[in-house]
């Protein structure tokens, strides 16, 4: 790019024609520029883009030649014998121009005449007297040069605008120190921390790079490709937290110097998910055989999405075009929006329907009914806050498929006002099949894991439905004999009758609870009162914790505590640490077998449910292996208990902890209350 501003290039042009033609600098040379010597310099003028002029000190003109005049409308020589004061006298801050030039001062103005603009140098000229005897001017169009660097600067907005409004975090560094010259918001957003923190310093400084090294060969890359893609990297952030990112950079030329433009996106939780997804096939692989096809394919289908939407996030171009072009491939639909909803810039047709048709018509008529009055509530939000929005909606393609996508709603703002909204709508439908998928396996495993429970307790549980039945045995069989005897009356047979009935209703109550215990269903999320739960869990085990000879104390709140989730699943969560610890204890004297329930409200604002056995314990350094899949300190244990039990009370918001006692171990549930109902109260 030329880098020659339009005052040196005019002197430099002055300069030129001085240094050529020496003799120019006297007004002798211009009485004989008619002479036939120097047709040649007066026909070289009349192709040149300049415009020569000479005035004499009275101000009369005595040259008018070059090839610009034709530009504005003149013959070269037409002002020759016109005086300068009278044809500029309504300009009268030319004429002090021309009034300072002819007392020895070289002036340069630029100026515009019609549609074009000129930038002027007046030089004394001298007699050999050394007294002035007039001046030259010499005038260059400059238009295309200025127009050029006001689209320079309307190119450098428009890119700092998308910059800033940008889904993506993203930052501009000096590419030999790493210093930053720019972020945007989210880029402030990903790494916790102000503008005035990131600003001036280098990427080392805050430890966002993990080492010299690493940067240094990402540099070369971009140096030697161009770009650099998907590049993945573990950062610490200002405030100490590791973040799994993924990295894409380019060089750019921005504010007249080339930087380094880096994407930057967390991609900590998707590698976290992955990771888990992964260690479950590893550990459930000899026993889920049959799901195996599925888990793949489901895995393939996030794999297949992640892909997606790496693709958004490739190397951004240095010019305007260059970004159209990224946002016109992208493979998300981006809109641009006013304040009524109407299309004004889209990158992708919208329902099978052609550009031009699209734009300028409402977004409102692409949307479910249902979610039109919410779509008109965030729209009203980001022009008046400016403020980013999401929401989530549906479409329908023109064979009735539907798709379910996310849109991010952000302002694009100039010159402090909002001007347009901008929609970034993703495609998330093979997204929310995976999560729906994974919550019915999570449900079916806890459904084995309730069945397998039941399995062991079978001999107990036939036992206490045993007792029951055996009662009403002995009451009919009794009833038999005194009606056979002939000796008995009808008020004689109410009260074992009704025995019969209050024994009947006992082993109906003990088949509902193991029914609904192990029944296999969709789950449910609905407000609970948690002690309810704990008090339906103990009626699970009741004959197991009088088989064992277990002293069970229960401190519940006196008030509700109360939840939203699924009651089969916390009950099963309460009835594997309950087995856990009558089993704890079971080496223990009858005597010294002490169970403790609790329930009450959390520093936090949370629920809390704590069971505390007083028996063998943990070991030092098993409170986080316990958690793990196939971990287990029983002879015929599985393994899986507690690590299904974490998995069910974290699906409810809530988390599962272990703490070591002197005698005993405790087991808390951490459980989020229902909005409104932190005082515990109903």
């Amino acid at each position: 790019m030329d880098q020659t501003r339009p005052q040196d290039q005019t002197s430099l042009t002055s300069r030129l024609l001085s240094e050529t033609f020496p003799e120019i600098q006297t007004p002798d040379f211009l009485e004989k520029l008619s002479d036939d010597s120097h047709q040649l310099l007066r026909k070289i003028l009349s192709i040149t883009p300049f415009i020569i002029s000479a005035v004499d000190s009275q101000g009369i003109v005595t040259l008018s030649e070059g090839g610009g005049l034709t530009r504005l409308g003149f013959e070269p020589g037409e002002w020759v014998g016109k005086s300068i004061f009278a044809e500029f006298a309504d300009d009268p801050d030319l004429i002090d121009l021309f009034q300072r030039t002819l007392h020895g001062e070289k002036q340069r103005h630029v100026r515009t005449v019609g549609e074009q603009t000129l930038d002027v140098e007046y030089t004394p000229l001298y007699n050999d007297q050394q007294e002035i005897a007039g001046f030259l001017s010499v005038a260059v169009d400059i238009s295309e040069k200025v127009a050029s660097q006001e689209e320079l600067r309307r190119s450098e907005e428009r890119f700092s605008t998308i910059f800033q409004v940008n889904p993506i975090a993203m930052c501009i560094t000096e590419i030999d120190t790493g210093i930053f010259i720019e972020v945007n918001e989210n880029f402030l957003t990903a790494l916790q921390c102000t503008r005035e923190e990131i600003l001036g310093k280098s990427a080392f400084d805050i430890g966002f790079w993990p080492s010299k090294e690493t940067r240094r060969q990402m540099i070369e890359q971009v140096k030697s490709e161009g770009t650099a893609r998907e590049l993945y990297f573990d950062f610490i952030i200002p405030n100490g937290t590791r973040l799994c990112t993924m990295l894409s950079a380019v060089q750019i030329y921005f504010r007249g110097e080339t930087f380094l433009l880096s994407c930057v996106k967390d991609v900590t939780r998707e590698r976290a998910a992955l990771d888990e997804l992964e260690k479950l096939n590893e550990n459930l692989e000899a026993r889920v055989a049959a799901r195996t096809a599925e888990l793949q394919q489901a895995h393939a289908s996030l794999n297949e999405e992640y892909t997606k939407r790496n693709r958004l996030y490739r190397a951004l171009q240095q010019t305007e075009a260059r970004w159209r072009s990224l946002v016109t491939n992208a493979p998300d639909t981006i809109l641009t929006l006013d304040i009524d909803g109407t299309i004004l810039y889209l990158n992708h047709p919208l329902a099978d329907r052609a550009m031009e048709e699209i734009i300028g018509s409402s977004i409102y008529q692409f949307l479910p009914a249902g979610d039109i009055q919410k779509a008109r509530t965030i729209l009203k939000q980001v022009f008046q806050t400016g403020k980013p929005q999401e929401m989530e909606t549906e479409g329908v393609s023109s064979s009735g498929q539907k798709y379910i996508y996310s849109c991010r709603i952000g302002a694009m703002v100039s010159g402090g006002i909002t001007i347009a909204a901008m929609v970034i709508a993703t495609d998330i439908t093979h997204q929310k099949l995976a999560e729906q998928e994974l919550v019915r396996r999570r449900a079916e495993l806890a459904h084995l894991s309730r069945l397998s429970t039941m399995g062991e307790l079978a001999a107990e549980l036939s036992h206490e439905l045993n007792q029951p039945l055996a009662a009403i045995n002995n009451y009919t069989n009794g009833c038999i004999r005194r009606i056979r005897s002939g000796i008995t009356s009808l008020d004689d047979l109410i009260e074992p009758l009704e025995e019969m009935s209050r024994q009947a209703q006992r082993a109906s109550e003990t088949i509902k609870r193991l029914r609904r215990h192990v029944q296999k269903s969709e789950v449910e999320q609905k407000i609970l009162d948690i002690n309810l739960v704990i008090e339906n869990s103990i009626a699970l085990l009741q004959h197991e914790i009088q088989r064992n000879f277990i002293s069970l104390q229960l401190e519940l709140s006196p008030k509700p505590l109360r939840t939203i989730g699924d009651a089969i699943q916390l009950e099963q969560v309460l009835v594997n640490l309950l087995l856990n610890a009558i089993e704890a204890m079971s080496e223990l004297p009858p005597e010294q077998r002490k169970l403790l329930i609790e329930s009450d409200l959390h520093i936090n604002d949370n629920l809390v449910i704590c069971v505390t056995d007083s028996g063998i314990g943990l070991k030092k350094g098993e409170e986080n292996s316990i958690f793990e899949t196939f971990y287990t300190t029983k002879q015929k244990g599985l393994g899986v208990g507690l690590s299904i039990s974490q998995t069910i009370v974290e699906a409810h918001g809530g988390k599962l902890y272990p703490r070591r006692n002197k005698q005993g171990t405790s087991f808390f549930i951490e459980l989020p209350l229902v909005n409104g109902d932190k005082s515990g109260g109903g």
